[in-house]
Formats: C-alpha cells, structure tokens, sequence
C-alpha cells in the first residue's frame, strides 16, 4: 500500500517540474582557436540536447573575432553570461547542462545562520546556560 501509494506521488512531482531555462544562446567565432570546443559541441551535440530540451529555446550565432560564450535566459528575466573560452566538447556539455538545472536566481551571503522576529540581547541559548554557577 505504501510503495503505491509512493510511486503515485512520485508520478504527481514529475509532471510538476517547470524548467528554469528559458532561452540559451550559443556565441562563437567561426575561424578563432578558441571556438574550437564550442564549434565541435555545435555539430556533434546541440540538436541532441535540443531533442532532449524542447523548453529551451536555442539560438546559434557567429560572433567574429570575439572569445566564445553562452548566453542563458531565465524566466524570472535574469541572464548569465559564461565565457567558455578554450574549453574542450565534454567541458562545454557540463557547462550547458548546469545552465539547464540552474534556477537563475542570484545567491545572497547569509550573514546569520539563524532568524528570529524578537532578537534576544542575551545572545543564544544552549544547554550549559541552566547549570549552577560553581566557584
């Protein structure tokens, strides 16, 4: 009953999840050495993770005489902008595949590891604050 029960709500997650990723754009220069990784990746790999990705939106253009990179457009209407510059066929896979999974939002330094509405001047509590003072 229970692995039913699991495998049902297992199935309801799946249908819920809305990819991130909006639009990827792939910038490339057609005769630099440093395109080289992204121009393989272009013929060899970008219809396959286009038959795999439907939702992303992918768009090929020449940038000439400029360092290769890749534009990722979120739904939240956030961009980030990755120089791939030198880097090899799989390097690249990796670099689109964590765009694919990311979320687009920025990540904020937390500058306390706890919350709470009435700060205490007292500072934390923990176990050795009720023991007797001994002298």
């Amino acid at each position: 009953m229970a692995s039913t029960r699991l495998t049902v709500l297992t199935q309801f997650v799946k249908g819920r999840y809305i990819c991130q990723l909006q639009r990827l754009t792939l910038q490339y220069c057609s005769k630099g050495g440093s395109s080289r990784g992204l121009r393989e990746y272009i013929n060899n790999e970008v219809v396959l993770f286009a038959k795999k990705n439907p939702q992303v939106v992918i768009y090929v253009r020449p940038r000439p005489y400029r360092h290769p990179r890749i534009v990722a457009e979120f739904l939240n209407g956030k961009s980030k902008v990755v120089s791939i510059k030198n880097l090899s066929q799989a390097e690249i896979r990796n670099k689109v595949e964590q765009l694919r999974d990311a979320s687009g939002i920025t990540r904020k330094k937390m500058k306390k590891w706890w919350h709470t509405d009435s700060p205490s001047i007292q500072g934390l509590w923990n176990p050795f604050n009720s023991l007797p003072y001994k002298n």
